[in-house]
């Protein structure tokens, strides 16, 4: 009995590993969504209104998106370049 029971678990969990093997990264997903919108990059340059705009530009992807607080950081840092990626 006890080597029918390890026989089904062990078909259980090569079922599961499958499943989850077939899955796409959600976070890799949302990442290339957000990248198809075509944020803007942010070097960090000293121009009080192109920050302005960068933001702007950036929180737009992130409202149609839907992204939360955690996603924000993740997306928002990724596009941050050259003085501004070091400050990060």
């Amino acid at each position: 009995m006890a080597g029918r029971n390890d026989a089904a678990i062990a078909a259980a969990l090569e079922a599961v590993a499958q499943a989850v093997g077939q899955q796409p990264n959600a976070g890799v997903r949302m990442l290339e969504t957000f990248l198809r919108n075509h944020p803007p990059t942010f070097t960090g340059r000293y121009d009080p209104d192109g920050a302005q705009k960068w933001l702007k530009e950036v929180e737009r992807v992130f409202r149609v998106m839907q992204c939360s607080e955690v996603q924000k950081v993740r997306f928002g840092t990724h596009m941050l370049a050259e003085e501004a990626d070091d400050w990060w």
